[in-house]
């Protein structure tokens, strides 16, 4: 290749916005109220109120209403609305009369059950035995971590295009017509390659074959749009050997080696054709321009998690 990177913007000096991190607070208790579920007890007597298990017999001309015992959770709307609603506030021996679209339908209280949701204790917390998690506080910063897992790597992918814009415009280069044509061909023959597979060709798809393949309508829309993303690729191909320099990534022959075996099994082809859909050239290509983008994520990553730290440990 005779494209050269000339000077790199030190990706770290793009400014970004980092966004706050905000816990779904509703998501973290509802996770942390799962503790207590194995813990739950119930205890009888009293009134019908929400959540109370109710045992009950249903009479009534219509077959499907005639039980001799029947439970359900009152307020649940499991077994039926109308009927778990008529139950709320009766005691045991009392009987209610609804009427229901298809008829009339007499519920007898036999026994009412009450829910009892003990306390959340650390015990609690160190019985799911997650690593590190030993008490109610450390089980609420596990699932807080998770949350900015997430979090953090919706945002990285968005601030990292920011970065790619970023360095690849301010960055100089000595870019060879020969280099990006190249690239596009390349590109090209990966997607004929992809085309045969599934028994077309690529020159001659319609715009239903290309939807939900490739977001365009023909082959020179295809083109059109490989013309334009190889020339960031070609960018940030030679950003990816010069961070490689300095990080020590590599294309090596296992990892093509992998990559080949793997294209087969997803396409269910032969070695020979994934070599053929996917040349050593080509992958090179493609792992330094993924190279440079991965870079730009992490740094997008950590960006995210020092502005966003998590409580101390317990």
């Amino acid at each position: 290749m005779q494209s050269k990177l000339v000077a790199a913007k030190d990706y770290h000096e793009v400014a970004l916005d980092i966004p706050a991190f905000v816990p779904d607070q509703a998501a973290l208790q509802k996770e942390l109220d799962r503790l207590r579920n194995p813990y739950v007890t119930w205890e009888p007597g009293g009134a019908v109120a929400a959540g109370d298990m109710v045992r009950c017999s249903l009479r009534s001309a219509l077959p499907r209403f005639q039980k001799d015992s029947i439970r359900f959770v009152a307020g649940s709307g499991m077994y039926n609305p109308t009927l778990e609603a008529l139950a709320i506030g009766m005691q045991a021996g009392e009987s209610r009369t609804a009427t229901l679209p298809e008829g009339e339908v007499t519920l007898t209280v036999q026994a009412v059950q009450k829910r009892v949701v003990p306390a959340l204790t650390d015990e609690m917390a160190a019985a799911c035995k997650l690593p590190g998690v030993r008490t109610v506080a450390g089980y609420r910063r596990y699932l807080l971590a998770q949350q900015r897992d997430k979090a953090a790597a919706q945002a990285a992918w968005t601030l990292a295009a920011r970065i790619k814009r970023a360095v690849l415009d301010e960055s100089a280069f000595v870019l060879c017509k020969a280099d990006w044509k190249q690239a596009v061909e390349r590109e090209l023959d990966r997607c004929r390659a992809i085309a045969r597979q599934s028994g077309m060709v690529l020159e001659q798809m319609t715009p239903e074959q290309f939807a939900g393949n490739i977001p365009v309508k023909s082959y020179a829309e295809l083109v059109a749009m490989t013309q334009d993303t190889c020339f960031d690729s070609l960018r940030c191909c030679l950003l990816g050997q010069h961070y490689a320099q300095n990080d020590g990534f590599a294309v090596t022959e296992a990892g093509y080696a992998a990559f080949l075996q793997d294209y087969a099994a997803t396409w269910h082809t032969t070695a020979e054709e994934a070599r053929a859909a996917m040349p050593k050239e080509t992958y090179t290509f493609n792992q330094y321009a993924a190279h440079a983008e991965e870079v730009w994520r992490a740094h997008a990553d950590r960006l995210y998690r020092d502005k966003n730290p998590l409580p101390d440990a317990e």
